[in-house]
């Protein structure tokens, strides 16, 4: 009989080949970072993606110690310091780059094509800030910490997954780290995948599901029609569930139009929240044209 370590390995590795394989998810893998210590913004790496962009090395470097700063900013607690975050993520940040100058805005993540963007992921990727944790898989956009999943063996409860991540954003663990999180997941084999955002409690973490109705009272838009076929060749709950959130192009559209922050709660919207949203924006775009 396998120990507990080695099942739950089997698993990670599962979703270590679905979101490196290039006909599915297609991230970059960072390897594993439990030899490191690690911050929620890798300065080398997003520095590399805006001088890719055309900025400045003068604006990119002001624009990532502006990001940093705001980041390593808890005086007011995750809440405030996560929003923060995502303003600047959502919006960009204004600079300016020489005295006089007007100011110019720096984008870390580009919304609209999700191609020019650098989705990758880590695993076993170690954080100690308080006592050291080591999150399963931490996803990244252009080096920026946006998502951490903790998987378990399929006879082990999802639950014990959301509780981890639970502590881990804990005074005494990480939570730091979690300033850049957009979500916050769990999952295993049996159960798939479970979601939610900072300080989510345990009993709102939602499971993602497809809506598989089209007709004309009722359209599906084409990105959700391409997912629902690539999911036909991805039997396994915990496969296709995270192909569907995790999708580039979804996965930017659930971050940048699918989070509020609500008079001190974040909060994320649910599957079928999700989905009446986009029916009505695709109703609403064939009736005009």
């Amino acid at each position: 009989m396998a120990k507990l370590n080695e099942a739950e390995r089997v698993t990670q590795n599962h979703v270590v080949t679905l979101f490196q394989d290039k006909n599915i998810l297609d991230y970059e893998y960072y390897g594993n970072l439990s030899s490191q210590h690690n911050a929620n913004i890798m300065p080398d790496v997003l520095t590399t993606w805006l001088l890719s962009r055309g900025y400045s090395r003068d604006l990119t470097d002001k624009a990532i110690f502006e990001l940093i700063a705001t980041a390593n900013n808890l005086s007011q607690g995750l809440y405030r310091a996560n929003k923060n975050v995502y303003d600047l993520l959502k919006y960009g940040v204004k600079i300016q780059e020489n005295p006089g100058e007007s100011e110019k805005t720096v984008y870390f993540i580009d919304w609209e094509h999700s191609q020019n963007n650098d989705f990758a992921f880590a695993e076993e990727v170690t954080i100690k800030i308080g006592s050291e944790r080591r999150p399963d898989l931490v996803i990244y956009i252009n080096g920026i910490a946006i998502a951490v999943i903790e998987l378990k063996k399929s006879t082990v409860s999802v639950s014990q997954g959301i509780r981890q991540n639970l502590s881990n954003q804990s005074e005494h663990f990480n939570k730091p780290f979690f300033t850049t999180i957009q979500f916050v997941m769990a999952g295993n084999t049996s159960e798939g995948l479970r979601y939610g955002v900072i300080d989510t409690k345990e009993k709102y973490f939602m499971e993602w599901k497809n809506d598989k109705v089209d007709t004309t009272a009722q359209p599906l838009d084409n990105l959700t029609l391409n997912i629902l076929e690539k999911c036909k060749e991805l039997p396994d709950k915990l496969d296709w569930q995270l192909y569907s959130m995790f999708q580039k192009q979804r996965f930017l559209d659930l971050i940048h139009n699918f989070i509020v922050f609500d008079l001190g709660t974040k909060k994320v919207s649910r599957h079928h929240q999700y989905f009446g949203v986009k029916k009505a924006q695709t109703k609403i775009h064939v009736s005009i044209y």
